[in-house]
């Protein structure tokens, strides 16, 4: 074998093969040779670890394979792009994704039952009519201000499992964090004296009503929430521009990274608009490697089945 050819093959072998994958899944990076055949990436900088549910995460992986091979990554950074690149509807956008998904993992109210006299039983209910309300939700005011604030309760507390004349229950629905709440409290005064501590919640909110317009707003609708889980991780190269970007609008409306990628993948799937152009824009550098991508995209697509 001449030196010649012997160099050849040295060069052949040492030239690395070509990775098939794009960043998206946490499955490997972007391919950055380029040949007139395999036109370059844009760089990009450091990944970004992104959590979607799976439902985004399947629908944003359907748009990427539609638009060609290895897509994710440019089409969650397009996604991006056009959110920081529009930022005025960002605050009422985050706003309802939240409003969603707190109805989406509101955790049921509980019942609880109340024995009180019949006069005790009348002036809630009086008072719950007085301001066109129901006396689950003043309940759930009285243990709101009364968990806030329990003060010196357990004298009241032992004169209310002493009383008598208690022939009427009241039921109401509350928070179940209220509920086990209160139970510990009462718990540590003595045995079955629950219901008790209940009435003594009663008795201060029917003495000291205050400002229930105002409560009746910000604390009757509040709920239990489970806790919020994005199970479907995607791991996506983020230039620094971009990043930087996507944290100066996050700081301005009081936001992160997380929750500002799910309000952009939420607008890219709603209206994707001319997302395949946006897609090949992002991936290819220069204009020579967009229209070839173009070219090849327009073929695909005509050829006969």
């Amino acid at each position: 074998m001449s030196a010649a050819s012997h160099l050849s093959r040295m060069i052949v072998t040492a030239e690395p093969s070509a990775n098939p994958h794009e960043e998206g899944c946490g499955c490997g990076r972007e391919d950055r040779g380029m040949t007139e055949l395999k036109p370059g990436r844009i760089p990009v900088g450091d990944p970004i670890a992104l959590r979607f549910d799976p439902e985004t995460k399947r629908r944003l992986e359907e748009m990427a394979e539609g638009i060609g091979p290895r897509r994710f990554g440019a089409l969650v950074r397009v996604a991006c792009r056009r959110l920081v690149n529009q930022p005025k509807a960002v605050g009422r956008g985050l706003s309802e994704q939240r409003r969603i998904s707190e109805a989406l993992r509101a955790i049921p109210l509980v019942m609880l039952k109340i024995k009180v006299e019949p006069a005790t039983a009348l002036e809630f209910a009086e008072l719950a009519v007085e301001h066109d309300t129901t006396v689950s939700a003043l309940m759930r005011i009285a243990l709101h201000r009364f968990l806030e604030a329990p003060g010196r309760y357990k004298h009241p507390l032992l004169r209310e499992a002493e009383r008598a004349g208690l022939s009427d229950w009241v039921d109401v629905m509350v928070l179940p964090s209220s509920k086990q709440q209160v139970w510990r409290l009462a718990g540590r005064y003595g045995d079955k004296l629950n219901t008790a501590l209940l009435r003594v919640v009663l008795r201060r909110l029917l003495d000291e009503p205050g400002d229930l317009t105002r409560d009746l707003e910000a604390i009757a609708p509040l709920r239990d929430l489970r806790p919020e889980i994005y199970p479907a991780r995607a791991n996506v190269h983020f230039d620094d521009a971009l990043r930087d970007k996507l944290d100066a609008l996050a700081a301005r409306v009081g936001s992160d990274r997380a929750e500002l990628m799910r309000l952009a993948a939420k607008r890219v799937l709603d209206e994707p608009g001319m997302i395949d152009q946006a897609v090949t824009r992002e991936i290819f550098r220069s204009e020579k490697n967009k229209k070839h991508l173009l070219a090849r995209h327009a073929r695909r697509h005509t050829q006969p089945d």
